[in-house]
Formats: structure tokens, sequence, C-alpha cells
């Protein structure tokens, strides 16, 4: 009996360890995630920019990187990582770079994360892909508004029969003197 409890006590012992090497262990593991380095966004494809953030202790790398570009210029990426390593540690990553940026609705969510990085113009969506068995990282450069009513009034011109008769001559105007929170979005974009 003496023998049961002894060995009882030693597994409750070990079970309630000092969690410090679990957090230097996560810091470690959040470090080890290469990102997107998103200089690469409003950038063209002729520009020296690397694609991704430089670790040089980095076990976990993209599987997949898919730059979108328009009119020479980089608008948005989608970065896909395998499930070799948890959803929660590719957020703990991002958030080392981009904390005060995420959304508290989706803060605790197992499966979204979102960042509104307004001041350097672009969002990351962070999702669980299961068509692909990946992790996905979504980067996109914000619209400018004033492009939004360009285009707008270039559709309402060629298929007016979109609108059903609706005036949106005020709804674009009021687009077209709106400041753009991105003066500085290549290309309008």
């Amino acid at each position: 009996m003496r023998l049961i409890l002894a060995i009882t006590a030693i597994s409750f012992s070990l079970g309630c360890a000092d969690p410090k090497p679990m957090a230097s262990s996560n810091v470690r593991a959040i470090t080890s995630v290469q990102l997107l380095n998103e200089a690469v966004l409003g950038s063209s494809p002729t520009d020296a920019v690397p694609m991704l953030l430089k670790h040089s202790n980095a076990t976990w790398t993209p599987k997949q990187v898919i730059l979108d570009y328009k009119d020479d210029a980089c608008y948005g990426a989608m970065v896909h990582y395998d499930r070799s390593n948890s959803f929660y540690q590719l957020r703990a990553a991002i958030n080392s770079r981009f904390a005060s940026y995420e959304n508290p609705t989706f803060a605790a969510s197992p499966t979204m994360g979102i960042w509104r990085i307004e001041d350097l113009g672009f969002s990351i969506q962070l999702s669980i892909n299961n068509d692909e068995d990946t992790y996905t990282v979504i980067y996109i450069l914000f619209v400018n508004l004033k492009t939004i009513a360009s285009k707008l009034e270039e559709l309402h011109e060629k298929e007016p029969q979109l609108f059903h008769e609706q005036t949106v001559d005020d709804f674009i105007d009021s687009l077209k003197k709106t400041e753009s929170s991105d003066t500085s979005a290549p290309n309008g974009h």
C-alpha cells in the first residue's frame, strides 16, 4: 500500500511541474515559423524583396506561396502551411508581429484569425483549409475607395441593366470624394 501511495505521490508531483520549461519551448516554436515578408505587398515582380522573412531557426516553412499581381504590383498573397504543427502555433507566430492588430472577435477562435493592419494598409486572415489539409494565411492590400468608384462607374456604363435602374451616381461621387486610408496603395489598389 505504501508503494502505491509513493508512486501516486510521485506521479502527481511530476504532473504539477513548473510550467516555465513549456513556456520557453513555446517561444522557440513561435519563432520557428517562417512568415511572409509583408514588404512584398505593393512590390513589383522585379523588385528585390525577399518573399519570406529570414529565420535561421525556422523549422516550419510554407508548403506553398501564391502571390497575386495586378498592374505590376503584388496586391495579395496566399501562404499554405502543412498541418505538422498546431493552428495556435501559427496564430502565435503572426501575433509575435501583429498582436495589437488582431480582431478580438476571432482572437479565441480555433479555426479563424483576422488582423487589420491599418497603418500599413493590409489585412491578414488565418484559417483551416480542409480541402487542401493545410492552414492558410491570406495577406491582402486594402482597396482604394477611388478605385472602387471608377470600377463601379465603368460597370454602370457598360452594364446598366445590372443596376435595375437604381441611381448609383451619388454613391460613386461619395466614394470618389472619400479620403482613402491607404493613399500609398500601388496603382490605386
